[in-house]
């Protein structure tokens, strides 16, 4: 019998806790040929143990999210994908995260993953107001409180989902006493139009949108269906083998695929981004914020912006040298370096 074999059955046996511990030992390096076997049999043996759930919305909007409960956690880590991320992306992270002791919660925001659609297209990524998303997570926290207890609760969000946590933390009460934040989107690449005419233009392409075609929403400018790059032309991340990994979901569970963004998704986005700087001084509580210095789809330049206004001691800008925008999906050492300061910053 083989190891895999061995794993699928002893699998259901385990506690949570032992299981990701002896699946985290037998992943190879990524650059390893093996670890591509390893993501589809022991990975994925360790994420079967995920509750799948979900939650109606402030607008009966149907939100989907799963739950891997440690036996004995030290605290509660929710995780808030970037903009087209489902959370079966974030299989790996959640096994670091349970391994390192911490129950995962992770969320597929509204218009994304298995979360309803909010345009008759359904790879269009958009949503009707920022704030939207802010209320789901806000609605999510709520639903899960009975598992909380009184564990400390921790938000690790990428991207998208970095603006989202960012402007949940800077509102009214809550209890989250730590994030990190991986490549958050505190302004966008708009090449090759600059930033100061992007947000107009997208403005006006949504202004004309309303008049010419009510009810139907236009991709933004040099947007489209999802298309999967050849990993060379890729600017998300060094690493073919997570590369391959997370681009396969979309071949494998094509309703889950997201394309580009809608002009209004845009225009919304770059009002949060510049929210999420602006109000940086209202976070009650320690933020790391981790900048890839490659990064080509956020603007690095709004995490220096940001990480200046915060004022909690403990605070702080953290650069992980050399990687693309897709920092906790990165080559081994990028990868590694970065969770190892997110876990020792919840810990």
């Amino acid at each position: 019998m083989n190891e895999t074999a061995t794993l699928d059955i002893s699998a259901t046996e385990l506690a949570l806790d032992a299981l990701a511990e002896r699946v985290l030992d037998a992943r190879p390096e990524d650059s390893d040929p093996a670890w591509d076997e390893w993501s589809r049999t022991q990975l994925a043996a360790f994420f079967r143990r995920a509750e799948h759930l979900e939650f109606r919305s402030f607008d009966r909007a149907h939100i989907f999210y799963c739950v891997l409960e440690h036996p004995h956690p030290k605290g509660w880590v929710l995780v808030s994908p970037g903009r087209v991320e489902s959370y079966l992306k974030y299989q790996e992270v959640a096994l670091d995260l349970v391994a390192a002791g911490f129950s995962v919660a992770m969320i597929d925001h509204r218009g994304q993953g298995h979360s309803d659609r909010l345009t008759s297209h359904s790879e269009q990524g958009h949503v009707n107001r920022f704030a939207d998303y802010v209320q789901d997570f806000e609605l999510w926290i709520e639903e899960l409180q009975g598992r909380f207890g009184e564990l400390p609760l921790h938000i690790l969000a990428h991207s998208m989902g970095g603006a989202i946590a960012t402007l949940y933390v800077q509102g009214k009460a809550h209890r989250v006493k730590s994030v990190v934040l991986s490549a958050p989107m505190f302004g966008i690449n708009t090449a090759p139009w600059p930033q100061w005419f992007a947000g107009p233009l997208t403005r006006s392409l949504t202004a004309l949108n309303r008049i010419v075609t009510p009810g139907r929403h236009w991709y933004a400018p040099g947007t489209g269906d999802w298309k999967k790059l050849p990993f060379q032309e890729n600017k998300l991340t060094h690493s073919e083998a997570r590369y391959e990994h997370f681009t396969r979901m979309y071949t494998e569970q094509p309703q889950i695929k997201v394309g580009g963004p809608t002009s209004h998704w845009v225009t919304e986005a770059l009002v949060a981004a510049e929210m999420c700087i602006e109000q940086a001084d209202r976070i009650a509580i320690p933020v790391l914020v981790l900048s890839g210095t490659a990064d080509q789809i956020v603007d690095p330049r709004g995490h220096g912006r940001f990480a200046e206004k915060l004022t909690h001691a403990d605070s702080r800008l953290q650069k992980i040298d050399g990687s693309f925008h897709e920092i906790l999906m990165e080559t081994d050492p990028r990868r590694s370096a970065a969770l190892k300061e997110a876990i020792a910053f919840f810990s």
